[in-house]
Parts: structure tokens; C-alpha cells; sequence
């Protein structure tokens, strides 16, 4: 008997469209999407087909038109209305391409965008940050200036 999958997100009827001048552009058409825990996925389409409009909407980056998005634990649907309301409940995404800051530090750029508010434990910051790197045998020094 195989063992069934707990869902951790369900996105259930999602519907995003654009209005560019006179004109409408529904990119995304009543996605039903559940991510069980411990399950691998890959979203695969055409170029324009709306992977990263869903991922963004996913992750707050964009608004939905229409939908819910509901994820393990919480009672009834979430309201992500930016990366900030997503990172909150746990839902972040790393991108294909990052661009990163050359006048900050390693750590700066690894914590950017992820905290509540501006870093103030800069010796944690630090730490944590060499910790991750030493982890992924990454050989860099959360210090360092980027190059």
C-alpha cells in the first residue's frame, strides 16, 4: 500500500491577467496545483506559457486576479500579498538569475530581503551566514566584499 502524501500547498483555481494598454492577457487559467510534502515537482512550458507569473504569485511578487492558496497548518486560504507575507508562512523562491549587490558583504547579500527589518545583529548575521557557507563548502567568508 502506498503511502499517501501529506499536502503542504494547494493552489486551487488561480487566475492572473495582464491589461497593457486596450488590451487583456490572461497568463494564468484556473490553476489547480497541490505540492505534497516531500514531493519533487518541475513546472515545464513554453516560454510565455506563466511558470514564473505563478511562482511570482506563489510568492507574493505579483497579485492574484481570483483563487486561494492554502498551506499546511493554517485554517482556510493565506493572503500573500507580497514576498514578505509569503517568507512569513515559510514560502521563498531562489531565482534562476541572481543579482548580486558588489558593495556589500557576502553575508549582506545572503540576508537581504530576508529579514522583518534592517539586520541588527550584524556578529549573528555573520556567523550564521559562515555556518551556511562552511556547510555547502562554499570558500568564502561572510565578511568579504564580493568581487
Amino acid at each position: 500500500m502506498e503511502k499517501q502524501l501529506r499536502p503542504m500547498i494547494e493552489l486551487k483555481n488561480i487566475n492572473k491577467s495582464y491589461v497593457q494598454g486596450t488590451n487583456s492577457y490572461h497568463v494564468l487559467h484556473d490553476i489547480n496545483l497541490t505540492i505534497a510534502q516531500g514531493e519533487f515537482l518541475a513546472i515545464m512550458g513554453q516560454s510565455g506559457s506563466g511558470k514564473s507569473t505563478l511562482i511570482k504569485v506563489l510568492t507574493g511578487v505579483y497579485g492574484k486576479d481570483e483563487g486561494d492558496i492554502f498551506l499546511d497548518g493554517h485554517q482556510g486560504p493565506i493572503a500573500i500579498h507580497s514576498p514578505q507575507d509569503a517568507q512569513k508562512v515559510g514560502i521563498s523562491t531562489v531565482y534562476q538569475e541572481i543579482t548580486l549587490c558588489p558593495n556589500l558583504s557576502v553575508a549582506e547579500n545572503m540576508y537581504i530581503g530576508r529579514t522583518q527589518s534592517v539586520y541588527q545583529n550584524w556578529k549573528k548575521m555573520n556567523t550564521d551566514a559562515d555556518r551556511i557557507l562552511q556547510s555547502l563548502d562554499i570558500p568564502a567568508k561572510a565578511t568579504q566584499q564580493l568581487a
